[in-house]
């Protein structure tokens, strides 16, 4: 469907609305599997494909698009290989209807009706949903803040009782229901309104995540979450730290000076995040390249040769640790290297 011109003047949203089934031939199954795994592997237990429906409508915006979707229990998987095939887009995802099972790199959930959760395409996602209905709005990696890219923003969830759950539900569903009233200019608009909001609702929820590790110093703490929602960015240096704060550059020397500089505490939040990835991830081979890129590494091989230099092994090596619950070389690797955050996963894990 084109754009069209509305009897007052005002030029309507591009909006798609597409029904598939019910099915019991298999056929309308076959293209929403043909589609969905451009970005998925799809499966579908047989009561499910015997009862096949699907409808989604569609409000497409130069850089985003806000959509509904209603379809039958279904299991998602993106991992390293679907990743691969292309898209790397950031979702806000709200569910309506349905309890659904998740883990997105490594963080477990449920998602229930009225949650709100963060999604990144570039990062492994596996959903056991059951019927459901829900929301999401996709946007382009280029329109969104920083945090929407650091790790730890994939996965995290605004509970639906939670005040923030709460308000980005609303604001997703009223945004919505208001497309088809609204001038292309007015959703965008609308839509930076939300995206601004959802940013200060993921900034607020890393520094809660982060309290355990202040430091006691209430302007190093803001460093240091500075640098945690900017690790991707290549140019994440002593210069934009002292331009963000705002501090002299001696004085942001002096701050750091406890963690051995601000080059340093920057490459080992880096690494360390890295390394959590490592330990979280269900890939049957790290994805070096997508790890380096989110933690701010100009290449896979710039990343292993810190990473070695830190820990004393290779990603790799790291990872065949991992995936064979190797405690006793895992705990010497963290006891020689004193990395107290593997050496209390380790407790945990294994």
């Amino acid at each position: 469907m084109n754009q069209s011109q509305s009897p007052s003047g005002r030029f309507k949203i591009p909006k798609y609305d597409m029904r598939l089934g019910p099915d019991t031939g298999g056929a309308a199954a076959a293209i929403y599997r043909q589609y969905t795994e451009l970005l998925y592997t799809l499966t579908f237990s047989p009561e499910a494909a015997a009862g096949f429906r699907f409808h989604s409508v569609t409000y497409q915006l130069p850089r985003a698009a806000i959509a509904s979707v209603e379809s039958v229990a279904q299991t998602l998987n993106r991992g390293p290989t679907e990743i691969a095939r292309g898209g790397n887009q950031l979702l806000i995802w709200l569910q309506l209807s349905g309890e659904s099972d998740a883990n997105y790199a490594g963080r477990e959930c449920k998602l229930r009706p009225g949650d709100v959760v963060v999604l990144d395409y570039a990062r492994e996602i596996f959903v056991r949903a059951p019927d459901f209905a829900s929301i999401y709005v996709m946007m382009e990696r280029n329109m969104v803040p920083p945090v929407f890219h650091a790790p730890l923003t994939h996965g995290t969830l605004f509970a639906a009782d939670s005040g923030p759950g709460r308000l980005l539900c609303r604001s997703i569903e009223s945004l919505f229901q208001t497309m088809d009233a609204l001038t292309l200019a007015e959703a965008n608009v609308a839509l930076d309104a939300l995206i601004t909001m959802a940013s200060g609702m993921l900034e607020g929820e890393m520094a809660r995540r982060t309290v355990s590790e202040v430091s006691g110093d209430p302007l190093l703490d803001k460093a240091l979450a500075f640098i945690d929602r900017n690790l991707a960015r290549l140019d994440l240096t002593p210069a934009l730290l002292e331009k963000s704060l705002p501090l002299s550059r001696s004085s942001l020397y002096r701050l750091f000076e406890p963690l051995g500089g601000v080059r340093n505490a920057i490459l080992e939040r880096r690494l360390e995040r890295a390394m959590k990835v490592l330990l979280t991830s269900t890939a049957a081979r790290p994805p070096l390249f997508i790890i380096a890129r989110d933690h701010g590494f100009a290449s896979g091989k710039q990343y292993s040769r810190a990473f070695r230099a830190r820990f004393g092994t290779t990603p790799h090596q790291f990872y065949d640790m991992v995936r064979s619950k190797d405690s006793a070389a895992l705990a010497a690797q963290a006891e020689r290297f004193g990395f107290e955050g593997l050496q209390k996963w380790i407790r945990e894990q294994i």
